[in-house]
């Protein structure tokens, strides 16, 4: 009925909700709460609503692609199956970023440098090798398009150490360039930046 999707809607704090066949357990579409806020009748069954795109990540997607639905249908709650489609519950953005933020040993003390480059130079394996050259280890390591500068890329390296003068100045001699420059900034400048901007985009 109506009534008990609005009811699930408020519980998990969503404007979408998947619809589930209750005989063969298959998410069989999506409800907006714009399709049903103006139905005066709440013991109408949802069968007479016309449902939306079924929209579900499977079991063993990676969380990279959980998220990027979340954002692209914007969505708090989403609905994960089985291999052959069968509803098994749903994830919430809150465990999405759980995730994120343990992948990312966004906790983990340690320091963050931001290094930007042309997109055509990009070498992962070469940022490694002159990282742990100087003795460190890669917590975490994102890649952004920066929209301001067309055809560059900015890679920000979660590091063990607190102290990365000498990985900036190893970077710097090989021709990288480095945002971040000393201690002092790079205490002020932490991964958690990344999971705020992400949890921006989802909330939804």
């Amino acid at each position: 009925m109506i009534s008990a999707a609005l009811a699930k809607m408020d519980a998990w704090q969503s404007s979408s909700i998947p619809v589930v066949e209750p005989s063969t357990k298959k998410n069989v579409g999506n409800i907006l709460f714009d399709d049903i806020a103006e139905i005066s009748d709440e013991t109408r069954p949802i069968s007479d609503i016309e449902l939306r795109k079924p929209i579900f990540a499977f079991e063993n997607q990676h969380i990279f692609e959980v998220a990027r639905q979340m954002l692209q249908f914007e969505v708090r709650i989403l609905s994960v199956v089985d291999d052959s489609e069968q509803y098994l519950g749903v994830i919430e953005k809150k465990k999405v970023l759980e995730s994120l933020s343990t992948m990312l040993n966004i906790t983990t003390a340690g320091s963050v440098i931001t290094v930007q480059m042309e997109k055509s130079d990009f070498t992962l394996s070469k940022l490694v090798h002159l990282i742990e050259t100087e003795g460190a280890k890669i917590l975490g390591l994102t890649v952004e398009h920066p929209s301001h500068t067309e055809g560059m890329i900015q890679v920000s390296i979660k590091l063990t150490y607190e102290d990365t003068s000498s990985i900036i100045s190893s970077l710097q001699r090989h021709g990288y360039l480095t945002s971040t420059q000393n201690k002092a900034d790079l205490m002020q400048i932490d991964l958690t930046s990344r999971a705020d901007e992400l949890m921006r985009f989802l909330d939804v």
